[in-house]
């Protein structure tokens, strides 16, 4: 974190000067002193973000792959000529630990088309989907195994 804050401070400085990097380094240290004092961040959670960055980066690979997919199945549907459609509400549970990824979890099912999250309780998730074929399969989804591997290499 501390060298994403003195490459924020260059870029945001626009040239570089001497001066521009001296006072970098200390405004990153002390912002970065601000950060672990004040707002529980540590270099333990920068171990962790890199851990997981990559992780990151093919989980939204998969969202954007699984929001085109769900997009053309709601144009499929709309599309008909005969409307035969069997909303559905699904209840599963996801053994997820982290507040954080269930809401990672639950904001990535309403992202993709068709399907809402009407209720996170704990790790019982209520989704509701346009049709049934859009929840088919939802409990043992993409999003969930790959959420589950960042939050292991997370606890770690």
């Amino acid at each position: 974190m501390y060298v994403l804050l003195f490459l924020l401070w260059i870029a945001l400085n626009g040239r570089i000067t001497a001066e521009i990097v001296a006072f970098g380094v200390v405004i990153a240290a002390a912002v970065y002193w601000f950060m672990c004092r004040f707002l529980e961040y540590s270099l333990k959670s920068d171990i962790r973000f890199f851990k997981n960055f990559f992780r990151t980066l093919q989980y939204m690979f998969v969202l954007l792959v699984e929001i085109v997919k769900s997009s053309f199945a709601v144009i499929k549907i709309v599309f008909s000529k005969k409307l035969d459609i069997q909303p559905q509400i699904v209840f599963f549970e996801a053994p997820l630990k982290s507040d954080f990824l269930r809401t990672i979890l639950a904001n990535s099912i309403t992202l993709t088309p068709g399907t809402i999250t009407v209720d996170v309780d704990e790790n019982r998730f209520c989704i509701h989907a346009l049709d049934y074929t859009l929840a088919e399969g939802i409990e043992d989804s993409v999003f969930v195994h790959l959420l589950m591997k960042m939050e292991e290499s997370y606890n770690d």
